[in-house]
């Protein structure tokens, strides 16, 4: 999972620690011992790469960049968007967000050895997590749609009683949720304008992408719920539109050690672009195809499939039914 990491949790460069070293702690500390002239020729030594002072602050600095870094990993599991433990994740989603991780195939205990449960990704809980301040409420908002759809399943259905003027009871029903399909993505829009009509997309985990109606129908009972439904809504569900495409490249290499194309690495890089875009509003654009070629060491760079950039609007989502390449090598001119 990608990350982008705050500044102020990034290591300093060697060079620069070094320096930093040398001149705001090194030389006033020697100048008010023995002497600003005595300060600056001890000074030039730690600068000195055959010196055997300057091995040794070499070696602090390392040392100290890989405590930073330690430090800096324990201070990054705190925050939802730089975090990398899935441990850490299922914490900070539990505390903050009141969210589990869902079960996507229950585990088999029946068998030996017992099959693990397969359970939601690291991407795709985060994605709940940002969306959970709109789960507060009911739906009505785009982002309130898109969170109970995806979190389908998971609220209890609450129920109050009056037995009499002094007695009241308030009763929550749980279900189980494991292993239930749900959609990978969901969209929601009005339709027309100032009428209450609602057309939900769904987009399912499973082959292209194509909800199916039973998955459908879950969605549109869940969301219909009195304590989740908007009243004012007049609510559609229905399948996302896919777009299916292929990706087909032909690129050239240099017959140089270290310039070959890893062909099966750059196949798996263009997969996951294609995984990457496989959402609704998804866009596959030529260029990063381009790009990541290039990233394998590719020197020409033809696209011969997808012939045009593929721009889906919030009701399509692009998905790719396959990634080749060719590569040759580079004629000499």
């Amino acid at each position: 999972m990608t990350t982008n990491t705050p500044d102020i949790l990034k290591v300093k460069p060697f060079a620069e620690l070094r320096e930093r070293f040398i001149e705001g702690v090194f030389i006033p500390y020697a100048t008010e011992k023995v002497g600003e002239e005595t300060a600056q020729q001890i000074a030039a030594g730690l600068r000195s790469p055959n010196e055997v002072a300057a091995l040794l602050l070499d070696c602090m600095v390392l040392y100290r960049q890989q405590e930073t870094r330690n430090e800096n990993y324990k201070a990054l599991q705190q925050f939802s968007e730089t975090v990398t433990d899935s441990q850490m994740i299922d914490l900070i989603v539990r505390r903050y967000g009141n969210l589990e991780r869902q079960v996507i195939t229950p585990a088999d205990t029946s068998v030996f050895p017992n099959v693990p449960a397969v359970m939601e990704s690291d991407a795709s809980l985060l994605l709940r997590y940002s969306l959970s301040p709109y789960g507060l409420s009911t739906t009505g908002t785009r982002m309130g749609y898109r969170f109970h759809a995806l979190t389908l399943g998971a609220r209890p259905i609450i129920t109050v009683e009056v037995e009499s003027d002094t007695v009241m009871y308030q009763r929550y029903e749980f279900t189980s949720a494991d292993g239930i399909e749900r959609p990978k993505d969901a969209q929601a829009r009005m339709t027309e304008a100032y009428t209450g009509k609602v057309e939900l997309r769904l987009l399912a985990k499973t082959g292209d992408g194509s909800a199916s109606q039973v998955l459908c129908d879950s969605v549109f009972a869940y969301l219909s719920r009195d304590d989740i439904g908007q009243e004012s809504d007049t609510l559609t569900v229905v399948s996302a539109q896919i777009q299916s495409y292929t990706i087909d490249v032909s690129v050239t290499e240099y017959s140089e050690p270290n310039q070959l194309v890893d062909n099966s690495g750059l196949e798996s890089a263009l997969q996951a672009y294609a995984d990457e875009q496989h959402k609704l509003g998804g866009v596959v654009q030529k260029t990063r195809l381009y790009q990541i070629a290039h990233n394998f060491n590719a020197v020409d760079v033809v696209v011969n499939q997808p012939a045009d950039d593929i721009v889906c609007t919030w009701q399509q989502a692009p998905y790719c039914t396959g990634v080749t390449s060719n590569v040759q090598p580079k004629q000499a001119i």
